[in-house]
Order: C-alpha cells, then sequence, then structure tokens
C-alpha cells in the first residue's frame, strides 16, 4: 500500500461516521461524525476532507447482513460509494458487521452516557472498520 492517509466512513442514513490514519497508513483516529444534509453536500464534504487530508484511498464499511449476504442498508452505501468514485477517488470496500456494537461497548467501557456515546459512536465505528484494513494490508 502506498504511503499516505487513508479516510474509514461508517456510513449511515443520518449520520456518517469518519476516521483517518496517521500519514504512514499506521493507526486510525477517530476524526468526527458528519450529519448527513443530502447526497450531493455529503459527497461534496467528503471529497473535500479527502482533498485536504492528501488522503491516498477511502475505505468504506460494507453492512453486510449476519448471513453474509447485502441487504437495503449495503446497497445504499453501495449508491453513496458510486458517486465518490465519480469523482475520481480510490474506493474500497469492506465488511462493517459489529463494527458499531463494538464502538458502542468500548465508549460504554469508557463510563460514556448513552448520549456521549451516540455522538462518538459513528466515527468511533470508521476508526474500528480502518484500523481492521490497516492491519490487513500490514499482513
Amino acid at each position: 500500500m502506498e504511503e499516505g492517509r487513508v479516510i474509514a466512513l461508517d456510513v449511515g442514513d443520518k449520520r456518517i461516521g469518519i476516521a483517518v490514519s496517521d500519514p504512514t497508513g499506521t493507526i486510525a483516529y477517530p476524526l468526527e461524525t458528519y450529519k448527513r444534509k443530502g447526497s450531493g453536500k455529503d459527497v461534496a464534504y467528503i471529497i473535500e476532507l479527502a482533498k485536504k487530508m492528501k488522503t491516498v484511498k477511502i475505505v468504506v464499511g460494507l453492512p453486510l447482513l449476519l448471513s453474509g449476504k447485502e441487504g437495503t442498508q449495503a446497497r445504499k452505501v453501495k449508491e453513496f460509494v458510486k458517486e465518490l468514485e465519480s469523482a475520481g477517488l480510490e474506493i474500497e470496500l469492506v465488511d462493517e458487521r459489529y463494527s458499531t456494537e463494538d464502538a458502542d461497548s468500548i465508549l460504554r467501557g469508557k463510563g460514556q452516557n448513552w448520549k456521549e456515546r451516540k455522538s462518538k459512536r459513528d466515527a468511533v465505528a470508521a476508526a474500528i472498520i480502518l484500523d481492521a484494513y490497516l492491519k490487513e494490508k500490514k499482513e
């Protein structure tokens, strides 16, 4: 994998969790939870963020069903990814089953209440997705 920042997205209907790697592509950090404003504005925001961060790749969590098949949410994510790809961004889809539950568990373990968890959960889930991706690429 070429050196540079990687961004991960946990795309939901209302929010997009965003995480970013360090410039060496080794460590994942939760960046923010973006509140969706409509597909065109959302795509423009991600494109601008990718440019600002000098991103080499965007990893997007694909919410597969427990069976491993694609459901409605996975199809919505794929549509969003098509829009990002049309802007010339390099995108890779990765299985993100359990990332939100894992993020919630981590935040609960830090003693955060429901409201605090809700505001950070999507960005932490994106960091979990990114961390797994970075570790797999290093092997």
